[in-house]
């Protein structure tokens, strides 16, 4: 029976996903244009910043005679999302271009790949569909590798796939399921204990966003889940902390990784102490940049309403119930560890869980950096109902 439930959810994914990719089909096929997206960001707000608009009511302001100087490119300003600028950045490093000289506040893994889906396929598109299918793939190992049974770690893949801010994603290149595959491959050698490759994927995720708060959020979750792990199995008459050590040995591969990923910065003449002074500069234009409030991450789930940065607070497009339903789980599964302290691999996900929502709690929220979340809501919810189930029959 549950052969023949497996088998039934299996078309389903296929059919969806292949529907999801049929009706994006025109995004996939049009060829990339470089004098086109050239132009439009030669014209766009990351030429001439919108906050113009602004500075142009106001005389006293220290900008004022720079706006002034650019007002006429202001009024022929074009907008430029994320997306298009991420795949005309990537054209422009897969080139040869120097990342730290264009967009360099991202790291550039991510958009070396964007640029790399131009020069094979001639558009930047197929890259979010391979990174959404990988992705899929990713979460459906490391569930394998937490669960033993296939039909419990493939449910939390399909419901994943259906879900809308999931299959949105697939069509424009944006980097978060790049980091999200990146991250479930991670999370998957840590509980093989295989640190070097998990080190090999850490650094690579944090060349595509959030350097450093990648290594830190990241890196503290495998610490404590190693921790909990040393503390909490049974049987364990003494702690060694060997793993925590075989990880942390592994750490600078991670950091030698991020590295090698702006060889192009070095070949073109520049040393580490540049680097170093690049990265410090990327830590300053967060700093003084938007500032995140603590409730965003938590409506957003709860009621799917987001606290734009530029405007007015917005309806999530992709949001429904089911959100508040998965936040509410992982609470209670929160609560039932902490009374029980009964320790296993799901635990990796939990920790994730804790500690990504306070990150997104302190920092500007988009809805999609919700992608690295809502998989591992979605295990809990999906094992401890199938737990529960199997206990009542």
């Amino acid at each position: 029976m549950k052969q023949k439930i497996f088998i039934f959810l299996i078309l389903l994914f296929f059919l969806h996903l292949g529907f999801r990719i049929y009706s994006y089909r025109d995004n996939y096929f049009s060829r990339y244009d470089p004098k086109y997206w050239n132009y439009r960001y030669e014209h766009s707000q990351w030429i001439v910043p919108v906050e113009c608009s602004i500075i142009l009511k106001n005389k006293k302001s220290k900008d004022y005679s720079w706006c002034v100087k650019h007002k006429a490119e202001y009024k022929k300003q074009i907008l430029l999302g994320d997306d298009g600028l991420y795949a005309y950045t990537g054209w422009e490093y897969i080139n040869g271009r120097d990342p730290t000289t264009l967009n360099a506040e991202i790291p550039p893994f991510g958009k070396y790949l964007i640029g790399l889906s131009i020069i094979l396929f001639g558009n930047q598109n197929v890259f979010a569909l391979s990174c959404g299918i990988i992705a899929l793939l990713a979460l459906y190992l490391l569930n394998l590798r937490i669960v033993k049974n296939k039909l419990l770690a493939f449910l939390p893949v399909f419901a994943f796939s259906l879900e809308p801010l999931f299959y949105t994603q697939l069509n424009a290149p944006f980097l978060d399921l790049l980091y999200l595959a990146l991250l479930l491959f991670t999370f998957l050698f840590i509980l093989k204990r295989k640190y070097i490759l998990a080190s090999i994927f850490l650094g690579l995720m944090a060349s595509t966003k959030s350097s450093l708060s990648t290594f830190i959020v990241v890196g503290a979750t495998i610490l404590i889940y190693l921790l909990l792990s040393e503390i909490l199995e049974k049987n364990r008459k003494k702690w060694k902390f060997s793993e925590i050590k075989k990880f942390l040995l592994s750490f600078p591969i991670a950091g030698l990784v991020f590295l090698m990923t702006y060889a192009v910065f070095f070949i073109h003449g520049n040393n580490l102490r540049q680097f170093l002074g690049v990265q410090k500069w990327i830590l300053g234009f967060y700093f003084i940049g938007v500032k995140g409030s603590i409730l965003t991450v938590w409506q957003m789930l709860l009621i799917g309403r987001w606290d734009n940065w530029f405007g007015p607070s917005l309806q999530v497009k992709e949001w429904y119930i089911g959100w508040g339903i998965l936040l509410m789980l992982s609470l209670y599964q929160t609560y039932v560890f902490i009374i029980k302290r009964n320790f296993d691999e799901k635990t990796l996900c939990l920790i994730w869980i804790i500690i990504y929502l306070s990150f997104l709690s302190i920092i500007p929220v988009w809805p999609r950096y919700l992608l690295l979340l809502l998989p591992f809501m979605y295990n809990l919810a999906i094992w401890s109902l199938a737990k529960n189930i199997t206990r009542s029959s």
